[in-house]
């Protein structure tokens, strides 16, 4: 799942996306194909989460536990 922002809503379902319990500033959690879309399409927004601003380190890094 993909955390994003609703900035809009013209209509309760975008594509088969059931957005009937949504409000425009709502962050929802939806597919990574139907997320893709509603930013496409300018209904949303992607969230930034903690895990997001992190730098991501490789296994091999020297920091890393096994």
């Amino acid at each position: 799942m993909v955390k994003v922002r609703l900035t809009r809503k013209f209509a309760q379902m975008l594509n088969g996306i059931d957005l009937s319990k949504c409000n425009a500033g709502d962050d929802i959690d939806v597919a990574p194909r139907d997320a893709d879309l509603l930013i496409k399409e300018g209904w949303a927004a992607p969230v930034e989460t903690a895990e997001d601003r992190e730098p991501r380190r490789r296994k091999d890094d020297p920091g890393v536990a096994d």
